[in-house]
């Protein structure tokens, strides 16, 4: 028996299956002719329930059936009725016929012609051969992506009023695969479960928490408080994310241009995906309890949809809600916003006053900037401190929002809120503390009772329990430039960039594919730097740490006008021959110009060399001309360098990493023996950790010798010297074709 193609949401099924596992569509009948009555009989009580549709449709000619949509049901237990408000022409009952869910399905289906399928739309296409570019003000992209994803949801519009029937975004489908298998915690257990306990259902068919006390909307007028969030999924950065979104209706504007309730549950959701503008198409199908038909996931309250759509918008992005679980601050934040975002550790225990009085100052100033702040509670293996951080209403390893910075009558205040509406601070300052003065309690508590969730919390008790704070820098009016570079190939590119006036500047690169991975990630390490006048690499301006994550960000710095260069090494990619695409954002206060180059052998080693001069230690700067420089700054591990400027003598160096521990060496070994020509310059080895969440240690012991002789010596490493070839001057021999961008001699002027 061959697939079958779902009529209404064009899933192609597997042949034993008569109904769509997508929508729950049944299977397209085959045209017979009309049967007797008597054939009925024997039929009907032989099939199957769900084979009687095609008993009963098998009597009944085309031309006689009834027009769409006539649902058949199968067989549904009784579940509570929803209590949700009514819609215009549509049923509360979940049980009714007159939408599909994972409980329906078709007896026949319009003869509509159908739209193309409706993909997500991204502002740019990813081709990294781009031309010339110009950064553009984030608004202007906004449009731009929105314009071509208005052209897709007109034509779904078209099709659902032709068809009278709501929309099913079958790029996900109502079915366990786009839940993903949960993780939570239930009476203390941390649990592990199929979503079997769920199926999808719209806004009129759910039970809510506010009833009919409030219409169905996308937004009415929001505020933190609406949300909250799910039980079963861990996505709380998110949740603390867009509680700040909430206070910012020009952002969230942005986020859903459309906020207009949709009958056929057809909804516009733009996010920043990886460093890219898309808009996202979804439909307004959520995954609820069977026995009470409540929705699982994250509630808008007042019977608001923008929090469950942006979620569900995420979730369509990641491929399952269940890859929500655990992602961080930053990420939530710059998917919302397209804004750099940068984590800010607080001071470290024991706490320096000076250290605080700063961390303050970057709290007051970014709040007076207009950005957006989030923290994050510690996390501790500890079972002791986290029970004493539940007795003082704190949960460890959880996102929070960052509402507020006061300073009243001598107290540094923040106001913070817990996404999950509940579980707050009970120490000084919550809302039971008896030391409130009447004037703060009037004008700082009483006034906001409304925010649930939410509670004051002074600075020292903060930086005491709180790890870090994530601060996402937007600013409207900034232009934005977004590229997609490979690296490990040979045709990497480098981006040159030409500014035309004095300016800050960020730049944020995010590795494809890696949205919630923490492991089996290439190491990265951004360098910005000047272009030389004849066009070569030149002084390293500003440069991210070697770091092995999904993304991260170089916090703002100064540019003066003039020709820039950006090069994205990994050591990792070249060691292992693995390729990887990294999406480059740069912002900026004013636009800037820009292009991909090639990225030649030559241009790779000339950064290296401009990072090592500017960050690297001078470890052994003799009189007759040898600096060795060591390299460890921003970089997990070490890279080692020598200089020889001597004019007509050779350099021999010798190099024993061998006590080191968690580390790979760029030479295959750790012990190696190098002869460097006069004026010349050469990267010995390069040392990178093996595992980047465990702990490392580089050992190194130098042996330098200046000589005539040009060769390897037996006095510098004997066993090296006799079992190399000869007249070799490299101990292991040099790898020319992989690693000649690293260890090449090149001319130390």
């Amino acid at each position: 028996m061959p697939s079958w193609s779902c009529l209404y949401c064009t899933l192609i099924n597997d042949p034993f299956y008569t109904i769509c596992q997508g929508c729950g569509s049944q299977k397209p009948m085959d045209k017979k002719p009309t049967k007797s009555v008597g054939s009925m009989v024997p039929k009907i009580i032989t099939d199957t329930v769900r084979d009687v549709s095609n008993a009963i449709s098998d009597l009944v000619t085309i031309k006689e059936r009834r027009p769409a949509h006539n649902f058949v049901r199968v067989s549904h237990f009784r579940t509570p009725l929803p209590n949700g408000p009514f819609v215009d022409g549509q049923s509360n009952n979940p049980n009714d016929n007159q939408y599909p869910s994972t409980s329906t399905f078709f007896v026949d289906t319009p003869q509509v012609e159908r739209p193309n399928r409706y993909e997500n739309v991204q502002d740019a296409a990813e081709d990294p051969h781009q031309p010339s570019m110009c950064s553009k003000i984030t608004s202007t992209l906004k449009k731009e992506a929105k314009k071509k994803s208005d052209v897709i949801y007109d034509d779904i519009i078209k099709y659902c009023t032709a068809s009278n029937s709501p929309f099913i975004d079958d790029q996900f489908l109502h079915n366990k695969k786009s839940i993903g298998v949960l993780h939570f915690t239930k009476n203390g257990v941390k649990r592990h479960e199929e979503p079997d306990f769920l199926h999808w259902l719209r806004p009129s068919q759910m039970f809510t928490k506010d009833g009919r006390s409030f219409p169905w909307s996308v937004a009415n007028n929001p505020r933190p408080s609406d949300i909250e969030q799910g039980t079963l999924v861990g996505d709380c950065w998110l949740m603390s994310a867009m509680a700040l979104i909430a206070e910012r209706p020009d952002v969230l504007d942005e986020i859903i241009p459309r906020k207009q309730y949709s009958h056929y549950g057809v909804y516009q959701i733009r996010l920043c995906v990886e460093g890219k503008w898309k808009v996202v198409i979804v439909d307004d199908f959520f995954p609820c309890y069977q026995h009470t038909n409540s929705i699982a996931m994250a509630v808008g309250r007042r019977n608001q949809l923008w929090v469950p759509l942006i979620e569900k918008a995420m979730a369509k992005e990641l491929g399952s809600y269940s890859k929500l679980h655990g992602a961080s601050l930053t990420q939530g934040l710059s998917m919302l916003t397209g804004a750099s975002c940068v984590n800010y550790n607080c001071p470290p225990v024991p706490i320096n006053s000076d250290d605080v009085d700063t961390f303050w100052a970057l709290l007051v100033s970014s709040k007076e900037s207009g950005f957006l702040m989030c923290c994050h509670c510690g996390a501790f293996e500890n079972a002791v401190a986290e029970s004493e951080f539940r007795a003082m209403g704190l949960l460890t390893n959880h996102a929070y929002s960052i509402l507020d910075v006061v300073y009243e009558h001598g107290h540094r205040l923040l106001r913070i809120r817990n996404p999950w509406g509940q579980f707050v601070w009970k120490g000084k300052w919550s809302d039971g503390w008896p030391g409130w003065p009447v004037d703060l309690k009037q004008r700082l508590l009483n006034m906001r009772r409304d925010e649930t969730g939410a509670f004051w919390m002074e600075l020292d008790d903060f930086v005491a329990r709180f790890a870090s704070v994530t601060v996402c820098k937007l600013r409207m009016d900034w232009s934005e430039l977004r590229v997609t570079q490979d690296v490990g190939s040979r045709s990497d590119k480098a981006l040159q960039m030409i500014v035309t006036e004095t300016c800050e500047m960020s730049v944020t690169a995010f590795q494809k594919g890696a949205f919630n991975k923490t492991d089996n990630l290439n190491d990265l390490m951004v360098c910005v730097h000047r272009t030389a006048g004849d066009g070569r690499v030149g002084e390293l301006v500003e440069m991210s740490s070697r770091i092995a994550d999904n993304h991260f960000t170089i916090d703002e710095f100064f540019l003066t006008p003039g020709e820039y260069t950006i090069v994205c090494h990994s050591q990792r990619a070249l060691l292992a021959h693995k390729k990887g695409r990294v999406n480059i954002v740069v912002h900026t206060r004013f636009p800037i110009f820009a292009e991909h180059i090639a990225l030649t052998r030559k241009m790779t080693q000339e950064s290296l060399h401009q990072v090592i001069i500017k960050e690297g230690d001078v470890v052994q700067n003799t009189n007759n001309g040898v600096v060795i420089r060591t390299l460890t700054n921003k970089f997990r591990g070490m890279i080692i360098m020598a200089d020889n400027c001597l004019e007509n003598k050779y350099l021999h160096v010798g190099v024993d990493c061998s006590h080191s521990m968690n580390i790979q060496s760029s030479r295959g070994l750790l012990q190696i023996v190098d002869v460097v020509p006069p004026l010349s310059r050469q990267v010995l080895i390069v040392l990178s950790t093996i595992d980047d969440s465990a702990q490392y240690r580089v050992s190194n012991n130098l042996k330098t010798l200046v000589h005539h002789k040009k060769y390897l010596l037996p006095e510098m490493w004997y066993e090296a010297a006799i079992s190399s070839p000869p007249k070799s001057e490299h101990y292991p021999p040099l790898d020319l074709t992989t690693f000649d961008p690293i260890h090449s001699i090149s001319s130390v002027f």
